[in-house]
């Protein structure tokens, strides 16, 4: 894990409202909403960014999920990644755990020092791995 600034930017795709209660009881709306934006919106070539922002009630409550990359889509919504503070997490390319990956964060926060903003956080996926920013105070 790593400590960055980072600069605000924008990203262009699709967004859904839902908690993690219900993406882990399988009521979630994570794998549809990731199914129409590869279909609909993905060129294929732009990094890929998963963004959880307007939380409700920090890990427990609702927050939006927003599935886009930094190309224009035709048809998407545009959201902006706040600049700050952020940890930087780094797991191998294996989108097929990434709520593993966000369990280990979790426990991170629970004994961590850093404190979450529940700002923006966001996934980047890159070729050679995935990297999980947690915007911190």
């Amino acid at each position: 894990m790593e400590i960055l600034a980072v600069e605000g930017f924008k990203i262009y795709g699709l967004k859904t409202r839902t908690k993690n209660a219900d993406e882990i009881n399988g009521d979630g709306k994570i794998p549809a909403l990731w199914a129409k934006f590869t279909k609909e919106f993905y060129d294929g070539k732009s990094e890929i960014y998963g963004v959880y922002c307007s939380y409700e009630n920090g890990v427990n409550g609702l927050y939006d999920l927003f599935i886009g990359t930094k190309s224009l889509c035709p048809g998407g919504e545009i959201l902006e990644i706040k600049s700050g503070k952020y940890a930087v997490f780094s797991f191998p390319n294996e989108p097929q755990n990434v709520a593993k990956f966000w369990g280990e964060i979790w426990k991170y926060f629970e004994s961590s020092k850093l404190k979450r903003a529940y700002e923006t956080d966001f996934e980047k996926y890159l070729n050679e791995k995935i990297e999980i920013y947690i915007s911190i105070k």
